[in-house]
Parts: C-alpha cells; sequence; structure tokens
C-alpha cells in the first residue's frame, strides 16, 4: 500500500465520521471514542482509510464505513456476529469467504447485506469483518455454501499496515 495522500479530520469531518459509524454501531460509538483524538485521513494506491494510534480503525466498501479488527478490539461495538470453528481459521485468515458448515453460531439479527464480525469459536478472538450474503431466516436452512463475504481479515494488509 502506497500512501498518496495523508490529512488530519477536521472537527466537521470528525462529527461526519462519528455519525457514519453510529448508523453502523448506534449511538455508543461516541461514547467509545476521545473527541480530542488525533484521526487522520490517508489515501493510498488501494482506498481511503480512517487511522488512528498509527493504526487503521475503518476502511470504506460501497461506500459504506467499515470498523477494521484493530477498531473493534478496542472499542464498544455492537455488531452481528458469527462464530466459526477451528478448521475455517486457516481460511479465513487467508482471505476466504465464510461457508456454512465452518460456522457454529450465527446471530439472529443477522440480514442480508448487513456487516458482521466473524469470531473465533475457542478464544473468542476477532478473526475478520464481512458482509452477510444470507439472511438468519436463509442461513437456518442451508447446509453449504458462501455465506458471509470476508472484506477485512487478519493477516491482510489492512491488519498488517502501520505507519
Amino acid at each position: 500500500m502506497q500512501i498518496k495522500a495523508r490529512n488530519h479530520l477536521s472537527k466537521k469531518d470528525k462529527k461526519v465520521l462519528f455519525s457514519q459509524l453510529a448508523d453502523l454501531f448506534g449511538e455508543e460509538v461516541e461514547d467509545s471514542v476521545q473527541r480530542d483524538l488525533i484521526i487522520e485521513e490517508v489515501r493510498t494506491d488501494e482506498g481511503t482509510y480512517i487511522v488512528s494510534n498509527s493504526r487503521i480503525w475503518v476502511f470504506e466498501f460501497e461506500n459504506k464505513k467499515i470498523p477494521t479488527i484493530h477498531y473493534l478490539r478496542n472499542h464498544a461495538y455492537s455488531l452481528p456476529k458469527i462464530v466459526v470453528d477451528i478448521g475455517a481459521i486457516k481460511f479465513i485468515t487467508n482471505g476466504a469467504d465464510v461457508m456454512a458448515p465452518g460456522i457454529v453460531y450465527f446471530d439472529e439479527s443477522i440480514v442480508k447485506g448487513s456487516i458482521v464480525i466473524i469470531h473465533e469459536e475457542k478464544a473468542n478472538s476477532i478473526l475478520g469483518v464481512g458482509k452477510s450474503l444470507v439472511s438468519a431466516k436463509e442461513f437456518s436452512k442451508t447446509k453449504k455454501g458462501k455465506v458471509i463475504k470476508n472484506l477485512h481479515h487478519l493477516r491482510d494488509s489492512i491488519w498488517g499496515f502501520q505507519f
């Protein structure tokens, strides 16, 4: 990833960012972030990112602000989650989409197209962030195929990028 431009977010830009994140997470997002924190917008050859403390916090996908694993591990959130078994971990951390047989828990609040957090079964740690390709109701009826598109995972360029 090569940096093309980098600038600090103004108070107005921070307010817009927090509003967009609140739409995704709910109102508690503003309570989890210090108002005086330095937040930057970084444009690279791969996309535009929101950065704080030398780590990417937010990336864009389909014109939506999506939190990264770094952000989710350090702040309160209320995104729906799925839990995968141990056998799925290596595939997900290599960028594979999540298949139905590898899922041991699928949050009932998930609707098609929603952003979900991908957890692993044993340590309950975050492996990635994805977009649901099916609703919880559809998932309960399926036993095979892709159900979550992997948008960001451990070991990808977003996870590993540091300033």
